[in-house]
């Protein structure tokens, strides 16, 4: 073949040619396959029609109306976005070829042989988005007719509806894309199918998954047919096991029989290819193949998009690590940017460095997919460890504890042996040790000294004030450094003594604990009853955030011209211009001065905080000025107080029997008073931290505003993608980019953003699948409960806060939640979420307002906004009522 044709060379290109590697110009099927003739893989004889034909045949200005019409409409429009790309479709489609093309065209065929004709687009066989079946695919062409119509439905085909969603959907603008084709002889195919170099299902990078079907290969990569499936170990070569499919031979006496498609020998020849084919592109590859006899064709290599990323640093060592994620333990799952995972583990790190942990990696941590994780493997290996650590994740995040009892079950004799000594400094431990034995001490004498006296009244107006006047002290020394790159170190800096302050401040819990067990010797309260202790608690801080929104709420409601503003959508400007609106500006400026530093997912800080949005907090006050009851929210904490107050009261009366039954009551009284009391500053550290967060947050924009006026940044928004060393080193010379590839990064970013996160990844890629609590049978879902009641109610499914609003009684389908939700609660009828546990914030907002929780896995996925479901927060259980 010849590499272009005179009048025709920007058009075509053989794939043998070097050009053809440059995706630019044959898109992604097309420098892919390029590569892999050049690296050696059979891969059959054909040409690309390159993106300089596709820009030729839209260089027309009704198609170029049409293109810029589409890139308004959001991916939510299906029916215009669908409308649209048909009518480009059409207009490609009655474009036509030039003479010189045809004629380049028929000298690289055959007009009695068959050609596959395949649409190969630039934005697709990429790392971060594979587009597979986006795009046309024609097989059995023959003649240049039926070729040449079937290369322009193959450039129309890039705005196919599912290509067009699919683009809308992970933020790829149209005009940025084009379309090449390739043209290839069709292989008379013996058994086709699909090799994944790593397992698609489990994504285990050490095994293989091998699918094959007799003849060609099209049914095994839509999924028409059902194949025989091969595992093996990739490090030996192994078969781990073969599903074989009954039904693909037919014998003599026309009855299907069992067959194993690939011999022992093909088998090996595939594994030994997928292995060739991953190491040339760097990546586990999704590989599309058939034997014409024994001689094996490669007809296609694409990325496997879908595979979550291996925690970095890897491990030394062949041994298994297994990881948990410190994202999943704080509720919060969505990937975050490059410089917040950094902050975070260099947090963890100065933390565990206290301790007395020095590894020669440098961490503890590690990251991956825009999460932060941790090695547990010490403690999976321990016999003593083991079942702290399932106590300990047990009432934050029930479901790690499944998978964490499945890989132990399947794979512990694979596990590396570790122990949490290596590393361990003696003397920094002793230090450690010494500083937290002399805060134990003190715990202990403020739990002796609060048993008999009253000051556990005053707990959390002190616990409130630390809070305040600590992290208040922390910013002011944040705000008085002096350079942009000091303020960046001073607020790492504060965070890590924070977290390490806020460790000692925590043990003020131990009261908990202490007054719950003491309960229990005097009175024995049944879980109802302790549930109806933990309820009411109007001096959390959480809780009084939401009342306090409740309030202004209702100042809203007493003005008529207010609360018209605010039901038709009007913001603070809007508000303001009503009668009376001064008035509720005001008291809503004021709540935003005391809580405004507070956010959804407040660990991830490169997201608005409330005094930046406040929308996020109208529309829940919007939804809450729809029903007419004022004071709803007091009158439910009341209720709730007065249910406590009856508990303690059969808890006294209960008391009064058998021995000591003169003194017992008056211990009841006591120990519950001071149980709810201690309760109510559970979320304490967490308030103060979200503030210091808010503070670093504020000085990393005006970092990036700096850079952006400096000429260090094109993007204030690109200083995410930097880590904290990395953004001093540029305030250092704000003028000066440095050599890091922010595109990369934010290519990254995206894709992490477009990945189910899992709380439990092994080194090699597993991410367990865990032993579920059984289902509930017919039109039912089983979770984990973890807030008593039930409730009928429809569901809302809401993602992230700002994205709609609940509606009162309406059930709350979220896939986490933190402090930054509070205010939905004030119209929940229940709450249902992705990951949890019974002291995660969600459970214990729904245990203190009143109202049932469920934890269940893939909530977000299996439900849907306008279901009627009953939800038993008693059981764990779901029931589907009805759609709406």
């Amino acid at each position: 073949m010849q590499s272009s044709d005179a009048g025709s060379e920007s058009f075509i290109l053989d794939l043998a040619s070097v050009w053809a590697c440059d995706k630019a110009q044959t898109g992604g099927k097309g420098a892919h396959l390029a590569r892999l003739i050049h690296a050696g893989f059979p891969v059959p004889e054909g040409f690309c029609l390159t993106t300089a034909l596709y820009r030729e045949l839209t260089d027309d200005p009704t198609i170029t109306r049409l293109i810029d019409e589409l890139e308004r409409i959001s991916a939510a429009e299906s029916d215009a976005l669908h409308d649209l790309a048909g009518r480009i479709r059409d207009e490609i489609q009655g474009k036509e070829l030039t003479f010189d093309l045809l004629k380049a065209i028929e000298r690289r065929i055959d007009a009695d042989t068959s050609y596959s004709v395949r649409s190969s687009a630039t934005a697709e066989d990429l790392p971060t988005a594979s587009f597979a079946g986006q795009h046309d695919t024609l097989l059995d062409i023959t003649g240049i007719e039926a070729i040449t119509r079937a290369i322009l439905q193959c450039m129309a085909s890039l705005y196919t509806d599912r290509a067009v969603s699919y683009r809308a959907a992970n933020n790829i603008l149209h005009r940025d894309v084009s379309m090449a084709v390739v043209v290839q002889q069709m292989i008379e195919a013996d058994i086709s199918g699909v090799l994944f170099t790593a397992d698609p299902v489990s994504g285990r990078r050490t095994t293989a998954s091998i699918d094959a079907a007799f003849g060609p290969g099209e049914g095994v990569v839509s999924g028409t047919v059902t194949a025989e499936n091969i595992r093996l170990d990739r490090r030996t070569g192994e078969v781990l096991d073969i599903e074989v499919h009954t039904g693909n031979e037919i014998a003599e006496d026309g009855g299907g029989r069992d067959v194993h498609i690939l011999t022992e020998k093909q088998v090996q020849k595939l594994h030994a290819g997928g292995e060739g084919i991953e190491r040339l592109f760097g990546s586990p590859q999704d590989i599309e193949w058939s034997f014409e006899g024994e001689y094996l064709w490669i007809l296609q290599s694409r990325p496997i998009t879908t595979l979550f990323p291996i925690p970095e640093p890897r491990p030394d060592g062949d041994g298994l690590h297994v990881y948990y994620s410190w994202n999943h333990r704080q509720g919060m799952t969505e990937a975050m940017p490059p410089l917040v995972v950094d902050y975070w583990l260099q947090t963890m790190d100065a933390l565990f460095h206290r301790i007395g942990f020095a590894p020669a990696t440098g961490s503890l941590g590690a990251t991956a997919g825009g999460l932060v994780y941790f090695d547990v493997t010490p403690f999976l290996n321990s016999k003593r460890l083991f079942p702290s650590l399932r106590e300990g994740l047990s009432e934050f995040d029930q479901q790690s504890v499944y998978l964490l009892d499945d890989i132990v079950f399947r794979r512990r004799d694979e596990m590396a042996e570790v122990s949490l000594l290596r590393g361990l400094s003696p003397g920094r431990s002793l230090v450690a040790g010494l500083r937290l034995g002399y805060t134990v001490c003190l715990t202990l004498f403020s739990i002796l000294h609060g048993l008999v006296t009253k000051s556990y009244i005053e707990v959390p107006a002190r616990s409130r004030r630390w809070a305040d006047q600590s992290v208040g002290q922390m910013i002011l020394a944040i705000r008085s450094a002096e350079t942009g790159e000091d303020r960046i170190r001073m607020a790492l800096e504060k965070n890590k003594e924070f977290v390490w302050t806020a460790m000692k401040q925590a043990l003020l819990l131990w009261n908990i604990y202490v007054y719950r067990a003491l309960l229990r010797r005097v009175s024995n309260p049944s879980d109802d009853e302790f549930e109806a202790l933990e309820r009411g608690l109007s001096e959390n801080v959480t809780t009084t955030m939401m009342l306090e929104l409740g309030d202004i709420t209702d100042r809203a409601r007493d003005s008529s011209p207010v609360r018209d503003a605010i039901i038709h959508g009007g913001d603070l400007e809007d508000i303001r211009r009503a009668d009376d609106g001064d008035l509720f500006v005001s008291a809503f400026s004021t709540y935003l001065q005391r809580y405004g530093f507070r956010a959804p997912s407040e660990i991830e800080f490169s997201r608005p905080r409330y005094d930046e949005a406040p929308s996020m907090l109208l529309q829940s006050v919007r939804a809450s000025l729809r029903r007419d009851v004022r004071g709803a929210h007091r009158r439910q904490i009341r209720e709730l107080e007065a249910r406590a107050e009856d508990v303690i009261a059969d808890l006294e009366k209960a008391a009064r029997r058998g021995l000591f039954g003169f003194l017992k009551p008056r211990l009841v009284r006591a120990f519950a008073l001071r149980y709810r009391k201690y309760l109510s500053i559970r979320e304490i550290t967490k308030y103060a931290l979200s503030q210091l967060i808010a503070e670093t947050r504020h000085q990393v924009l005006a970092a990036g505003e700096l850079l952006k006026r400096e000429g260090g940044l094109r993007e204030a928004e690109d200083v995410w993608m930097y880590t904290m060393d990395e953004l001093q080193s540029a305030l250092r010379d704000p003028k000066k980019p440095l050599d890091i590839d922010l595109n990369q990064r934010r290519a990254d970013f995206h894709r992490h953003q477009t990945l189910r996160a899992p709380a439990v990844i092994t080194s090699d890629g597993e991410v367990p699948r865990g032993a579920m609590p059984e289902g509930a049978g017919d039109g039912g879902l089983t979770g984990i409960a973890t807030s008593g009641g039930v409730a009928e109610g429809v569901v809302r499914v809401i993602l992230y806060p700002g994205d709609a609003a609940l509606r009162q009684g309406e059930i709350l389908v979220a896939p986490h939640t933190d402090p930054g939700w509070t205010p939905l609660f004030l119209n929940a009828a229940g709450l249902i979420t992705n990951v949890g546990g019974v002291m995660t914030h969600g459970s214990l907002v729904a245990r203190e307002y009143g109202i049932p929780s469920v934890v269940l896995a893939g909530a977000t996925d299996t439900l849907r906004t306008g279901q009627r479901i009953r939800l038993d927060g008693n059981h764990g259980i779901i029931e589907l009522l009805e759609d709406d």
